[in-house]
């Protein structure tokens, strides 16, 4: 199919696409029981003719699109729905409906853009062969939403042999908006996470030789894990650890029993997360010994770094060059430390990841992701309909 067809008539469904995505934007809603989004999805699919999987376990929502051309391949058009807690800034017009949640990473603009892909494919069923297998998938911020989807059989019945995938917004700071990032190499990291707790017999504020001190060992702690990247890593490779939480304590003058922490490590590479994953938990260990207190700790391994197939990368960035031009489409440089469990997926079956800019601080749109005033630029959105529709019909037009 010509490039120059998919990309006038994906430019079309621009203002479908916003009104779509501010649709989604109302209904935030958080973790892997996503009601009132699969419901609103689920009518936007219905008059397409699609096919849902009726053996599926009923983890997100799975809808087939069957091309009239004959027998084929499957590939997987994925795009996740679940939202953040977070209070949205007040005062738009397609603000959240639901306080304290809201879309604030760019998951409804993933849900419409998808929404436009299939569309336009099911538009065009009689020009393709085989299926597109289009996985709506929940609980994405909670890195487990893509391995349930798995585990039940998102990728079986018929076998998906290929997974597309993208994210808007400005998680690569250096593709601006409606640019197209492509990499074959990890362009998101691991993103594991622990628990730990420093435990004592407790005491009076004014007499501290008379107990161990849970809240000294745990911040000893968290200041010796916090120098774990610049002097316990090579310097040319990258890692992340943060202590984001910590809890402890009733009153200024009592010497508590029980300090609590959580944090998060990120990494590109295997060796590192191994590294990274030991030191942390001897650091915690030792610490908790150095200060005569009892300590908890749990390790939980999410998904594993972003590593898209050079052949898949290769195929989406030809489309993106034949859509948009070669000016607008980017190898991403500098890789993200956020975490993305599409990676799970990618470990499956061969697939692409890419970016979508949508940032614009000249139209004073700032994509902070996480944050309460998260937003995008709406007119970038039909782009990324047009990248997946044309891939993942060359995809299915190249037999093997």
């Amino acid at each position: 199919m010509d490039a120059g067809y998919v990309r006038d008539t994906c430019r079309e469904l621009n203002d479908q696409l916003v009104r779509w995505r501010r649709a989604l934007h109302r209904i935030p809603e958080i973790g892997i029981d996503l009601p009132e989004t699969i419901a609103a999805v689920r009518k936007i699919l219905e008059p397409l003719r699609v096919e849902f999987q009726r053996d599926y376990k009923g983890i997100g929502l799975l809808a087939l699109i069957v091309g009239e051309a004959g027998e084929g391949s499957t590939v997987g058009i994925r795009a996740d729905m679940d939202a953040l807690e977070i209070e949205e800034v007040p005062g738009r017009e397609y603000g959240s409906l639901h306080p304290g949640w809201m879309h604030a990473c760019g998951h409804d603009a993933h849900m419409a853009i998808a929404l436009g892909t299939a569309s336009f494919l099911a538009a065009h069923r009689k020009q393709f062969r085989g299926r597109v297998k289009m996985i709506f998938q929940p609980g994405e911020e909670s890195m487990d939403g893509a391995r349930r989807m798995i585990e039940a059989g998102a990728l079986e019945n018929p076998r998906v042999d290929a997974v597309l995938g993208l994210h808007i917004g400005g998680i690569w700071e250096e593709l601006e908006a409606g640019q197209i990032g492509v990499s074959d190499e990890p362009a998101m990291a691991a993103a594991d996470a622990f628990d730990f707790s420093m435990e004592a017999e407790g005491g009076h504020g004014a007499y501290p030789h008379q107990s161990s001190d849970p809240v000294l060992a745990a911040a000893a702690a968290i200041l010796q894990l916090h120098t774990l990247v610049g002097r316990g890593l090579d310097p040319v490779d990258t890692g992340v650890v943060t202590v984001g939480l910590i809890n402890g304590g009733r009153a200024r003058n009592i010497i508590p029993t029980l300090v609590s922490a959580k944090g998060t490590v990120r990494a590109l590479r295997e060796p590192v997360r191994e590294h990274l994953e030991n030191r942390v938990s001897e650091i915690v260990a030792h610490t908790a010994a150095g200060y005569r207190c009892r300590h908890q700790f749990s390790y939980f391994r999410g998904a594993p770094p972003v590593q898209s197939d050079p052949a898949m990368v290769e195929l989406v960035a030809a489309a993106a060059r034949d859509i948009l031009g070669g000016q607008d489409v980017r190898q991403i440089r500098r890789p993200s430390l956020a975490g993305e469990d599409v990676s799970l997926f990618l470990n499956q079956v061969p697939g692409c990841f890419f970016g979508l800019g949508a940032s614009n601080p000249q139209r004073g749109i700032q994509s902070l992701h996480h944050c309460p005033v998260f937003d995008i630029d709406e007119s970038v959105l039909w782009r990324g309909a047009a990248v997946f529709s044309l891939a993942a019909l060359r995809y299915l037009g190249s037999e093997r």
